[in-house]
């Protein structure tokens, strides 16, 4: 009958196991963070970025053909010393060059494959610590703007019905109807998880919890689409009629002490996991 379109009951099987995945994961990153809840951020990120680095070098030895990157790393240093020892040759520093190109071209072949089995886990990471460890949580007396989002229009101004629990709404509500978004600003009165019910659709702010780690949601989405489960930072809502499909909130930035600079989550993930993926491989002498 509809061919390029799967039954209602189809969309919402998978609407559900995204739903389950996403938990699943989030719960699990919870219970590999438990024994750092009481301890400053930086310590669950830095323990998360040294382990997801000897991870990536684990998946790396396996799923990599090690004896051909090691016959190509040899004979890729052969061709490196061919140039440097027949510099007065022209043509024979052409062809060694020309080598060391193919050598290089299918060296990136060898690892390619590796790159993209460990890509899908590192997104997974990514997007957890992202929601974890990229913003701070809602202040006291530090306001937030909200934008919420329409899929069937905006409702009209006076139906525009918003309660809040444990925040304070900001006058102006801002509406663009090219856009189908409302805007206002909210009051939060401590760094809790706060809720507000816009048209009945309520919609929770902030932390998820009340420990180091936890994550902090700053938007949400009444979708099921794999954004849930890389962008962990979306909260699910149940929407209503009146209420909008999809929204976020700003919420301020937050960097670590680190090495007498001031590092976002990225530059200590990065740092960390490249330094842990370095002494994993000289250790279990993985040929990268």
């Amino acid at each position: 009958m509809y061919p390029f379109f799967p039954p209602e009951e189809e969309i919402f099987s998978v609407i559900q196991m995204i739903s389950i995945a996403a938990s699943v994961l989030s719960g699990f990153f919870d219970i590999i963070l438990l024994p750092f809840r009481m301890l400053p951020p930086f310590c669950g990120l830095l323990f998360i970025s040294l382990v997801s680095g000897l991870g990536m070098i684990f998946v790396f030895s396996r799923v990599s053909n090690q004896k051909k990157i090691s016959r190509l790393r040899k004979r890729m240093g052969g061709e490196v010393l061919g140039i440097l020892l027949h510099v007065s040759s022209p043509g024979t520093v052409i062809r060694f060059a020309w080598r060391l190109i193919c050598s290089n071209t299918l060296y990136l072949a060898y690892i390619l494959k590796p790159l993209l089995v460990i890509a899908v886990p590192f997104m997974l990471v990514w997007g957890q610590l992202d929601a974890r460890y990229s913003t701070e949580g809602m202040k006291k007396d530090l306001p937030i703007t909200v934008t919420v989002q329409y899929g069937n229009g905006l409702p009209a101004r006076e139906n525009l019905d918003i309660k809040t629990t444990g925040v304070e709404l900001i006058p102006p509500v801002v509406m663009v109807d090219t856009l189908d978004e409302a805007s206002f600003r909210m009051l939060p009165e401590s760094d809790n998880l706060r809720s507000l019910e816009i048209g009945g659709t309520v919609i929770r702010v902030g932390r998820t919890g009340n420990w180091s780690g936890c994550r902090i949601l700053r938007g949400f989405d009444s979708g099921g689409s794999l954004k849930r489960l890389f962008c962990p930072w979306i909260g699910r809502i149940n929407r209503t009629e009146e209420g909008p499909g999809s929204g976020s909130y700003s919420l301020p930035d937050v960097r670590y002490g680190v090495l007498g600079g001031y590092w976002s989550w990225i530059a200590v993930f990065l740092v960390f996991s490249t330094l842990s993926a370095i002494v994993g491989a000289r250790v279990f002498k993985v040929k990268i």
